[in-house]
């Protein structure tokens, strides 16, 4: 089968696999070597860091939720297109105009 090029399932998969890594990345993001003043104010605003970076993550997350939706409004409205062509201009859609 060939993928249809305005259906955004491929970059979507990707998507998903970024943001998965991108959490995973972040669960382990601790630096616990650092030492002095940097390492205090690091682990001081570690946890503030984290739920924000999160926040953001579960707003692509919910963005990406969208997109399958959206392609399915797109194919009913082609569908209907094609179905109203075919009442309209039936020789369009024999010919293959459509």
């Amino acid at each position: 089968m060939i993928p249809d090029p305005l259906s955004p399932s491929l970059s979507l998969h990707a998507a998903h696999g970024l943001v998965d890594s991108l959490r995973g990345a972040l669960a382990g993001a601790t630096c616990p070597q650092w030492v002095g003043v940097a390492g205090d104010s690091y682990r001081s605003r570690h946890g503030e860091v984290i739920a924000s970076v999160q926040g953001v993550l579960d707003q692509i997350q919910a963005a990406l939720d969208l997109v399958p939706s959206f392609d399915e409004e797109r194919n009913r409205a082609l569908a209907s297109a094609l179905a109203d062509a075919s009442i309209s201009q039936p020789e369009l859609v024999m010919l293959g105009a459509w």
